[in-house]
């Protein structure tokens, strides 16, 4: 079945009259701990890295703590996604995870990372009370691996989802970014992979960030394309949540693999997003695409009670979709 007709809409569509705007409804919180990374994904990170920041300008676990619980009380966050860079590479962020599970509004602590640190920190992060990981995979061919994460060793990366599996950070989530030059090759692998094993699997479209846009839009490719070029039956879920990824159940070769399909330029879904972001300052964004952030440290150490309240609302109100799916940030700076 054609993924576009997951997207359409009812005969029974009406277009209903402007309301007024409301304060949006938010549940999750993408906490973006460090820029750092220990790959280089062409995607996400320029080739010479980043600048290391001044220790001074990143905030310590326990003020993160507190814009959290801020959060979930003026906002209603009440799960919690550990982004960063490579959130891994910044020391002891298992008590950050602690701290955060404790808070009572909190409901799931959970993290994306590349996985080359997962094999020595999965049961570390278990006991800490982190909940699942989400976990990069773009190809399972060593040598391409290496050359999409510019250094990265596609072992390590396997070795930490097994030590994430055993230590019970599950469901285990792939994340794979589709490029229009070898997907072809990558998909039918990484979909093999996702059925012996038994994980879920989102291959995500390639955006517009950072330095690298030109290149981005050459190596685009729909999600609409691939479904077509596999060939397969593709069956939607019933039951959707609000996450990006629409879920479906797809065929392949007799086994039926949980796959999330994630469309932020082909088919859209920001009207139902509940997405708030926070970076290691402190600095909120409504949206990946946003170039307008929120000083909420500042916000927090300057205004009294009310009017830091009328201040964050009224920077929340005005969470709108992007006019495009382009942004000069490198996706490493606004936990990708």
């Amino acid at each position: 079945m054609p993924l576009v007709h997951l997207y359409s809409r009812p005969s029974s569509y009406r277009k209903e009259a402007p309301q007024p705007p409301l304060m949006p409804r938010l549940r999750l919180l993408r906490l973006s701990v460090t820029d750092l990374c220990n790959f280089r994904c062409r995607y996400c990170m320029p080739l010479e890295g980043v600048p290391k920041p001044l220790h001074r300008c990143v905030l310590s676990f326990e003020c993160l703590t507190s814009l959290v619980a801020f959060l979930s009380i003026q906002a209603g966050i009440n799960r919690i996604r550990i982004t960063g860079g490579e959130p891994l590479v910044r020391p002891g962020v298992e008590h950050l995870i602690a701290e955060l599970s404790s808070l009572p509004a909190i409901q799931e602590v959970s993290l994306t990372t590349n996985g080359s640190l997962l094999s020595k920190m999965a049961w570390k992060l278990a006991a800490a009370g982190l909940s699942r990981v989400n976990v990069s995979l773009d190809s399972l061919d060593k040598e391409r691996f290496k050359e999409v994460t510019r250094g990265g060793d596609l072992d390590r990366t396997l070795a930490g989802i097994k030590a994430a599996q055993t230590a019970g950070l599950t469901p285990i989530k792939l994340n794979a970014v589709l490029h229009r030059s070898t997907w072809r090759q990558e998909v039918p692998r990484l979909l093999d992979y996702a059925a012996d094993a038994g994980f879920e699997i989102r291959f995500i479209e390639l955006m517009r960030t950072g330095t690298e846009r030109a290149w981005c839009e050459s190596e685009f490719v729909s999600v609409d394309e691939v479904c077509a070029g596999l060939g397969v039956e593709i069956v939607p879920v019933k039951e959707q949540n609000q996450s990006p990824a629409r879920r479906t159940l797809l065929n392949w070769h007799g086994i039926l693999v949980n796959v999330g399909w994630i469309t932020p330029r082909s088919h859209p879904f920001c009207k139902n997003c509940e997405r708030l972001r926070m970076d290691a300052r402190g600095q909120l964004r409504r949206c990946l695409m946003d170039p307008k952030t929120f000083d909420l440290p500042r916000v927090l150490a300057t205004m009294n009670g009310l009017a830091v309240r009328q201040e964050f609302q009224s920077y929340i109100a005005d969470k709108f979709p992007p006019q495009a799916m382009d942004s000069a940030f490198a996706m490493n700076q606004i936990g990708g």
